[in-house]
């Protein structure tokens, strides 16, 4: 234990109906050769199998402390909920359907304690499927030892699904930003914030298991639209704009830094740069703000209130469709670019196999 009881580290398991995969994103972390810390759990009003899982294991192991919601209050409440109960010096989140190595904790909190610079610290991350088969390996993109405007330029604009994220972090640190938003991508604004104040490491080792499976949150979830349900139900939005809200987080985190003038400015012409690069993500937010406001308030209350009208929606929508503009190939050539930046290091996994049977 650390100075006054606590234990050094925190580990944060949010969780939602993760009865699938949640015993072993459990059995991962107790079986880490650091033993020095505390497992939160916090469950939002699970209606599987989770609530009995985390009991079993809570009357098997002190360490862990297992609390449930009353209701869904979405998973922006529920990933800062662990943060608020944790009680180490050091935190961590993970997630249900992940696993880790058991050198993980020892090896991040290592980085963290050699360099008090450091905010984050985080591994290689292998992609691996519903069985646990490996799919690749990849390196974060953030170039984390780098001056503060340079290493917020590499964040925002890499295309990663946010995987440091659970790396192991200081928990007074966290405790001063403003953690995850209850909007999409909010993760990355919390990056954004958290890497305007240290630096980020990352340990040459592949230690965190990222599971791609069908029931995930960006499977079930397909649209940023959609996802801003999960990071928080009632703000579920007819006219939500999950892009324009994503781009006044970041803003934000800007401009309540501690950075000097100069740097913010930097900032903020990377963040123009940003709006300009992912402008298609604001196209599909106004066309979604019309689709809605047309079809889900005009129509409904003319077909109600002016029966009438109903040929002439019906004429107009076949209209619409002969009218529908196929994608240019620009379009389509940009969206492979920004798939490219996706696919994970398939070769690099193949170069790590081979020298793991070579070393035999």
């Amino acid at each position: 234990m650390s100075d006054g009881g606590n234990p050094r580290v925190s580990v944060g398991i949010p969780v939602y109906n993760g009865e699938r995969f949640l015993a072993q994103a459990i059995a991962s972390i107790l079986s880490q050769t650091f033993r020095d810390f505390e497992l939160i759990i916090s469950d939002n009003a699970s209606t599987d199998a989770t609530e009995k899982i985390c009991r079993e294991y809570a009357q098997r192991d002190a360490r862990i402390r297992y609390y449930r919601s009353d209701q869904n209050r979405g998973a922006a409440w529920n990933h800062n909920r662990v943060v608020e109960l944790a009680q180490g010096e050091y935190f961590k989140w993970q997630c249900h359907d992940d696993y880790c190595d058991p050198t993980f904790v020892e090896k991040c909190l290592a980085c963290l304690l050699s360099d008090p610079s450091v905010v984050l610290c985080y591994p290689l991350f292998v992609r691996v499927d519903e069985q646990g088969r490996r799919l690749g390996v990849k390196s974060s993109r953030v170039i984390g030892g780098a001056e503060p405007h340079q290493r917020h330029r590499s964040l925002i604009y890499r295309r990663d699904s946010c995987e440091e994220i659970y790396g192991i972090t200081r928990t007074a640190v966290i405790k001063k930003t403003a953690l995850i938003g209850s909007y999409s991508n909010s993760d990355d604004t919390f990056l954004a914030e958290l890497i305007l104040q240290g630096r980020f490491r990352e340990v040459p080792e592949p230690l965190f298991y990222y599971r791609i499976h069908p029931d995930q949150s960006t499977a079930a979830y397909p649209s940023r639209a959609d996802r801003m349900a999960w990071f928080k139900p009632s703000a579920e939005s007819r006219f939500s704009l999950p892009f324009l809200r994503l781009f006044a987080g970041h803003i934000s985190v800007v401009w309540h830094s501690s950075l000097a003038l100069r740097n913010k400015v930097r900032c903020y012409r990377s963040l123009a740069g940003w709006f300009w690069y992912f402008r298609h993500w604001l196209r599909e937010d106004i066309r979604r703000a019309k689709w809605l406001l047309l079809h889900g308030c005009v129509e409904p209350w003319l077909k109600q209130h002016a029966p009438w009208t109903r040929p002439i929606w019906r004429v107009m929508k076949s209209f619409r469709n002969r009218l529908r503009i196929p994608e240019s190939a620009a379009t389509k050539a940009r969206r492979a670019r920004l798939a490219q930046l996706d696919q994970w290091d398939l070769e690099a996994e193949g170069k790590m196999t081979a020298d793991s049977s070579t070393h035999a």
